[in-house]
């Protein structure tokens, strides 16, 4: 009688599946950015038939999001609270911004695939790109809740938050092609600390009366 040997599926081919179409998300957004993204595309990048985006994320739209909420894009807000150097409660409200500005800056240097996707954003605005926007202000709302203490009313912490953000994106993004902006060398740690001192001073005289 001939060996027989039942098919063993593994109980967690659905979550592999799943976690393939969102690398392959990024790596197809990184390659050929928000207008020419197509399921097709992102189904041959992860190796898989394309009717799994749908049957896991409903659409292309759904995926990008998920995509964005998965921490492979964007930090958490648990993970930017994490790199604080020190207890992050024990932080005044002044230092709580500036922690986050120099926690952003050093998780986005370990995303060189989320900066690419950034450098393409501002071009190829649609639908796919506002899903991943909504994914960012989310965080930044969600890290705020956390602050200490109230803000002074005469500091416009909005605006504080577009501007310096602003820089961090670019500065980032530079890196990723260029050694110096400015007469600082964005290809070494000494030239990020001289950042992340200046995002210290600057939250620090915006704060002070």
């Amino acid at each position: 009688m001939p060996y027989s040997r039942e098919k063993v599926i593994p109980i967690n081919t659905n979550e592999i599946i799943k976690n393939k179409l969102l690398y392959a998300l990024g790596r197809s957004l990184a390659g050929v950015g928000f207008r020419d993204l197509n399921e097709q595309l992102v189904a041959r990048e992860a190796g898989v038939k394309r009717i799994n985006i749908y049957r896991f994320y409903g659409s292309l739209p759904e995926l990008v999001s998920a995509y964005g909420e998965s921490g492979l894009f964007w930090p958490t807000t648990s993970e930017l609270m994490r790199e604080t150097r020190c207890n992050f409660d024990k932080l005044s409200s002044e230092q709580q911004v500036a922690a986050f500005f120099k926690s952003l800056l050093l998780c986005l240097r370990r995303r060189p695939q989320t900066l690419d996707i950034l450098a393409r954003e501002p071009l190829e605005r649609n639908e796919l790109a506002k899903r991943l926007e909504d994914v960012r202000v989310r965080t930044s709302l969600e890290y705020f809740e956390h602050l200490n203490g109230k803000i002074p009313e005469k500091i416009d912490l909005s605006a504080i938050v577009a501007l310096l953000a602003g820089a961090v994106f670019f500065l980032s993004m530079y890196s990723r092609k260029t050694k110096t902006f400015g007469g600082i060398d964005l290809q070494s740690e000494k030239g990020w600390q001289r950042i992340e001192l200046a995002i210290e001073q600057l939250v620090q005289g915006s704060f002070e009366d």
